[in-house]
């Protein structure tokens, strides 16, 4: 099992282009002649063997899996059932996305089965890695190696955690299979943590912010440290933040925020552009998952949202899946002159607009929607077709149609329950459309995973759980400064939660962030309050009967 899981990784990498021993066939190594390789190891060998251990980032973090256990379960998210004019309807999906909202789901759940699944692969590739690399620590840059592989082994394990209460395992002094919970898991996650650390790798080593390195070390030790209430007890009434923790979380973040090289965005929406690895707000993601877009499949949250009769470039080489909204709750909860609530580029009127100045709106979107229309040689719209322009040749800006389900102006109403028809709902476009790969909904852009504004909000949490409002305050108003919001005045818990869902929107975090303040089991939007046993996931039907340590969790 092991063994497989580290072939699969090193496959993976190659599949991804990282090393220059592509020519090799590494893929077909096995634990022997990795080991031999490990006795004199190349650079580029080692770079081959950690590259492949990023693997499970891009299914479980990029598009529908872990998005959807952390924001389809909560007040940021609701997708649904959209009716046609044929009859039809799209995006009942088995009734996946209402048991999510709706808090119903089982251990059957496919979402569930792929996170569990592509997590535990995660685990495997990194144990077996570490236990490789542990035959020569004497050499520095296996050292570093196995500092990087602790750092991600400590991501995938924190977030089984975090979503199922269990982390399966294998002893590494016994070889069996194993399981951590409790107190245990919480001890793993920081001694690998702690371990690593101080031999994780600079900002300057990894620019794009695709490489685990120590900032993020620090931030996931944080995160964990600010959550140790909830694991502790999950099904608590409240829970119990001691002052130890929330020192501890002042602590690492304050280090990352001094120490990191890092930088808060002036351009928030640039933080989620193609160019993400390298434009002005790229000094504020620390790790961030990798696409490219020269590889099929690699997609973030950029058309799940939008009506089909919204595209993103001439040639309808890109267009909406018109599925997921977000609920009236959330949008209510908005100050909108937020410069993150909404950013205009295309003007919501009629117009025209230059080829060259074209880029769809971002943030949260209302309303009656103007844009391009693709349209073919006798000027009806169609997919595939050039945008209409003038004879001028700029783009002719209108109001815009769903021409490809019910022809209705595209209208995205705040109201929105799990029945809906196409054009009901405020969605969300949060990350930017970016030239396609292989597929015209792939991108290049980079999925942040941990940006410098959560060392500030952690950090402020912490404070203000441990009663230092004022301070709490000052690291608020620092983010807000960043992104051209005005400063406020006063802050308390329930307004951090607020200011955490206004800068984290659709990050997959809010699952964790509402647990944690005590909110996740409410009622909001078609969805009534809910036992505080749906706090934890079960662990999914098929891991379980392939288990024998693995048990079902309360409530399933």
């Amino acid at each position: 099992m092991k063994n497989k899981a580290l072939i699969f990784m090193l496959a993976t990498a190659l599949f991804y282009g990282c090393s220059d021993l592509e020519e090799e066939n590494l893929s077909q190594l096995n634990r022997t002649d990795i080991e031999v390789l490990l006795e004199n190891p190349s650079q580029d060998f080692l770079n081959t063997l950690i590259s492949g251990l990023y693997s499970p980032l891009i299914p479980n973090f990029t598009e529908r899996l872990v998005f959807n256990l952390q924001e389809a379960s909560t007040d940021e998210v609701i997708v649904p059932t959209r009716s046609r004019a044929d009859g039809g309807s799209d995006w009942f999906d088995g009734g996946r996305y209402i048991a999510l909202h709706t808090h119903t789901w089982g251990p059957e759940e496919v979402t569930l089965t792929d996170v569990f699944n592509n997590l535990q692969q995660g685990i495997a590739g990194c144990l077996e890695t570490i236990d490789i690399l542990s035959s020569n620590t004497e050499n520095e840059d296996v050292q570093n190696a196995l500092a990087e592989a602790q750092g991600l082994l400590a991501f995938y394990s924190f977030y089984m955690f975090d979503l199922y209460a269990q982390v399966p395992y294998v002893d590494a002094e016994t070889g069996q299979n194993t399981v951590l919970t409790g107190e245990d898991a919480i001890a793993e996650i920081e001694r690998l943590l702690t371990s690593a650390i101080p031999l994780l790798g600079e900002k300057g080593a990894s620019a794009s912010g695709t490489k685990f390195n120590k900032a993020a070390g620090q931030s996931l030790l944080a995160k964990l440290n600010l959550n140790k209430a909830v694991y502790r007890d999950r099904y608590a009434a409240s829970y119990n933040f001691s002052a130890a923790d929330m020192d501890a979380v002042i602590a690492q973040t304050t280090e990352v925020i001094n120490t990191g090289g890092y930088t808060l965005a002036t351009d928030y929406f640039g933080l989620f552009d193609g160019d993400n690895d390298s434009n002005s707000a790229s000094d504020e993601i620390i790790f961030a998952a990798d696409l490219q877009a020269g590889v099929a499949g690699n997609r973030a949250f950029i058309a799940m949202t939008l009506s089909q009769g919204m595209y993103g470039a001439d040639g309808g080489s890109f267009r909406g899946w018109n599925g997921f909204a977000t609920t009236p709750d959330f949008v209510d909860s908005w100050d909108t002159t937020d410069p993150r609530y909404f950013e205009e580029n295309i003007p919501q009127e009629p117009g025209t607009i230059a080829p060259e100045d074209y880029e769809l709106n971002r943030g949260i979107i209302v309303g009656v929607q103007y844009g391009a229309v693709p349209v073919d040689q006798n000027d009806v719209p169609t997919e595939g077709g050039n945008f209409r322009k003038d004879e001028e040749g700029n783009i002719v800006i209108q109001e815009l149609r769903n021409f490809l389900r019910d022809n209705d102006v595209i209208n995205h109403t705040k109201e929105v329950g799990l029945q809906a028809n196409q054009e009901q709902g405020a969605r969300v476009f949060k990350y930017g459309y970016d030239t396609p790969g292989p597929g015209r909904w792939d991108t290049d852009i980079n999925v942040p995973l941990i940006r410098l504004a959560d060392a500030y909000l952690m950090r402020a949490e912490a404070k203000l759980r441990n009663g230092d409002a004022a301070g709490a305050l000052e690291d608020v108003n620092t983010v807000r400064a960043a992104r051209g919001s005005a400063s406020l005045t006063t802050i308390d818990l329930d307004g951090l939660l607020a200011e955490r869902g206004f800068e984290f929107y659709w990050e997959q975090q809010r699952r964790t962030d509402l647990i944690r303040f005590g909110k996740f089991n409410d009622a909001y939007t078609e969805k009534p309050v809910t036992e505080p046993f749906v706090r934890v996931y079960p662990i999914p039907r098929n891991a379980l009967a392939a288990s024998s340590v693995l048990t079902q969790n309360q409530g399933y």
